[in-house]
């Protein structure tokens, strides 16, 4: 074990050293020089199956992880154990990220996600009128 370690070390030293003497030397690499890294997709970052809800359907479930910031729009990504082994991830949005801050909802919290029949309006700056869906968030025990 300890000489795969020294191994690993040694190789990984001989390309940060490598890497310091060429800048030391040369410009910095074009980019087409450069090596392409794995690209990680939302089905290799997550093992649970990943859910849409449509309207008027909904998910209940206890929370297992909250991850912001995540995909194309910085959204954040919920796990939701609906029971034993059987987790589910799916993006959240606006209305369900703000309810979940208001009531201190979170890891280990069961809760209930419902995407209503119901929409709502709002303006653009530009005088348009936009509508969206409304979305609900509903808590065991509710209110403690």
């Amino acid at each position: 074990m300890l000489s795969i370690q020294r191994s690993l070390f040694a190789s990984l030293s001989k390309s940060v050293l490598s890497f310091y003497s060429r800048m030391a030397t040369q410009e910095t690499p074009s980019f087409d020089d450069l090596e392409p890294v794995d690209t990680n997709t939302q089905d290799d970052e997550y093992d649970s199956e990943w859910i849409e809800l449509d309207q008027g359907e909904d998910v209940v479930g206890e929370i297992r992880d909250l991850t912001p910031n995540c995909g194309k729009y910085d959204t954040t990504v919920i796990e939701l154990a609906r029971g034993i082994g059987d987790v589910v991830a799916m993006w959240s949005n606006s209305q369900i990220d703000r309810q979940l801050e208001d009531n201190d909802l979170g890891e280990g919290d069961v809760v209930g996600i419902r995407h209503t029949e119901e929409t709502g309006t709002f303006e653009t700056e530009d005088g348009e009128e936009r509508e969206y869906d409304i979305w609900e968030v509903r808590q065991l025990g509710g209110g403690e």
